[in-house]
């Protein structure tokens, strides 16, 4: 009788802690932050495009999220190393990092600027 209530006990165990589990960030989508350094003279290019555990809400890593976030801080408005522009892997980082609502004036030499529609005149107005 103990040896089946164990048994009950460990596959409810097992069936509660399952549907609580996330599937692990990928580590090939971490974020090269050149060993957390401030004082680096330039940005290195990502290799791997940002995963679910950058993006915020539930599947996000908070470490993972503020190591993005600091890096930009701190070094967003430096060049490239080999001096040619952010590629498409660079531009998808900027774009979580901007979405975030982290400030722009941070990354402003490699953001794209919005496009902002001119303003209409009213209805019978003169031009």
């Amino acid at each position: 009788m103990i040896a089946r209530r164990l048994a009950a006990a460990a596959l409810l165990a097992t069936v509660v802690l399952s549907g609580c589990a996330h599937a692990a960030p990928n580590d090939a989508a971490r974020f090269d932050n050149q060993f957390g350094d401030d004082a680096v003279a330039c940005l290195v290019h990502q290799r791997s495009q940002p995963d679910s555990a950058y993006e915020g809400g539930p599947r996000a890593n908070t470490l993972r999220v503020l190591t993005m976030l600091h890096y930009y801080v701190a070094n967003g408005d430096k060049p490239y190393c080999d001096g040619r522009p952010p590629g498409e892997v660079d531009r998808a980082w900027l774009g979580v990092y901007l979405r975030l609502g982290a400030d722009p004036a941070h990354v402003v030499r490699y953001a794209k600027p919005v496009a902002h529609p001119a303003p209409t005149a009213p209805a019978g107005a003169k031009p």
